[in-house]
């Protein structure tokens, strides 16, 4: 049983892991669904050395057919990555109309290596999941994070559940979006082995002092941090016998 956290900052890593988490996927912009974070952020992360960091690569918001240029600077992100020391990376390319870009993909499993290898939510949006799950079964991925192709993977769960019964000996399917202490338990009722979730809750706001410009926006940006009793009461909720 495997439960994976996405966080974008240090201390959500740390109490991800006080929380009993498994493993990481390093993000950054969570806000838009996570780009790949700064090598600054990567390197401090490996080197806690506390849970195994799986790298976000995803160079901007947005779609996932991506430009020539877009996918040069995948494969150095995805090599970068591999040095650092990631123990996996996360990415998904498609086609314009939508299917997996398997020449793409194919490179970087390549570029990958021994590193463990996921394919990303943009699953969510292929017209033919079955076909893709096969596909990537025989490029060698590891891992498909999906909402079972709705907003939430709740209201996804009987696509999961079909797919999981289908591919998940295979690859592993880990539902992800909307997880959390209310539900974690129907995923563990359907047979689901690993989770994916933020656990995330907004930190509390600096005091703003006098004679600083209160109507500057940026200021009043929420910072939200995995919370590790959230967390802990997931791990209970989908380890526990």
């Amino acid at each position: 049983m495997l439960v994976e956290v996405c966080v974008s900052s240090i201390l959500s890593i740390q109490n991800a892991a006080a929380g009993g988490a498994d493993r990481i996927e390093l993000c950054a912009a969570l806000e838009v669904g996570g780009l790949t974070p700064s090598w600054g952020f990567i390197k401090e992360a490996v080197a806690l050395e506390v849970l195994p960091i799986h790298c976000l690569i995803r160079p901007r918001q947005g779609h996932f057919t991506y430009s020539k240029s877009e996918c040069n600077i995948i494969e150095q992100d995805i090599v970068r990555a591999k040095k650092i020391g990631c123990a996996g990376v996360v990415v998904g390319a498609l086609t314009s109309d939508f299917t997996l870009d398997l020449e793409v993909l194919r490179t970087w499993k390549r570029l990958a290596g021994e590193m463990k290898i996921t394919f990303h939510r943009a699953f969510d949006v292929i017209p033919n999941p079955e076909v893709a799950l096969r596909q990537l079964i025989d490029l060698g991925f590891d891992c498909v994070l999906t909402s079972g192709q709705q907003e939430k993977a709740l209201d996804g769960i009987e696509n999961l559940k079909r797919w999981n019964a289908e591919f998940g000996s295979q690859i592993n399917i880990m539902p992800g979006s909307g997880v959390g202490v209310s539900n974690v338990e129907r995923f563990k009722e359907a047979g689901f082995t690993s989770l994916h979730l933020s656990g995330g809750k907004d930190g509390t706001p600096l005091s703003i002092p006098k004679g600083v410009n209160q109507e500057l926006s940026f200021l009043h940006q929420s910072i939200r941090e995995s919370d590790t009793e959230t967390l802990r009461l997931v791990v209970q909720g989908f380890k526990s016998s």
